[in-house]
């Protein structure tokens, strides 16, 4: 019997990526006692089912109060910090906001995107393909990091201050860009190498006044 995957996470809220012990029941019951269900590195559960039974499994688990989003070569769901220091400071609806205007996008290689509330950060948003760092009233943007491989590092300042109203269609345009413009099978910090940086801040800054 053919089988399909499903990634699951929890809501993005202050506390992190955290599933309740009914959550987990849920997605075992859901996912039947034959189930593989995977960790991955993308703050998600990505479970095993049949085919045939996708679509229910699907809504079982939305009916939960869980996330369920797609896999393969997509923007993976939101990466966030803990938001330690609370909704407003560290910006819950602005996180939120970033996830629902990007997750599920096709991309040419699977998409990594952070969100940290504060310079700490906590979240590790700088190893992800764009990360958001949270600065006070404002957000600064990094592209480009990489947590694999020898050639592992941290993604370079694109830009500061974008404000909030602004960040979600910025994160979004700049993910269009890559879809427009990346190679098949290209990751994003090739992408970077071969685009270039200040090509894409050039293009970004255009972006960034239309939508201001």
């Amino acid at each position: 019997m053919s089988k399909v995957t499903l990634a699951v996470s929890p809501e993005i809220r202050v506390g992190g990526s955290v599933f309740t012990s009914e959550d987990l029941i849920a997605i075992a019951k859901i996912a039947g006692d034959d189930a593989k269900i995977e960790l991955t590195t993308f703050q998600q559960l990505v479970v095993e089912v049949n085919v045939e039974e996708a679509e229910d499994a699907k809504q079982q688990l939305l009916k939960q109060g869980l996330c369920v989003y797609e896999t393969g070569s997509v923007v993976k769901n939101l990466s966030v910090c803990n938001l330690c220091k609370g909704a407003e400071i560290e910006g819950l609806n602005a996180a939120r906001n970033v996830n629902k205007a990007i997750v599920g996008l096709s991309t040419p290689f699977g998409m990594r995107v952070g969100y940290s509330g504060c310079p700490n950060a906590c979240g590790e948003p700088l190893l992800k393909d764009i990360g958001i760092v949270k600065r006070k009233e404002s957000f600064d943007i990094y592209i480009g990091g990489t947590p694999k491989t020898l050639k592992a590092g941290t993604g370079n300042l694109l830009m500061q201050q974008v404000s909030e109203k602004e960040l979600p269609e910025f994160v979004k345009k700049l993910i269009t860009l890559y879809q427009q413009h990346g190679l098949k099978k290209e990751k994003f910090n090739e992408f970077i190498s071969r685009y270039g940086m200040e090509s894409i801040k050039k293009e970004l800054i255009t972006s960034k006044d239309s939508v201001g």
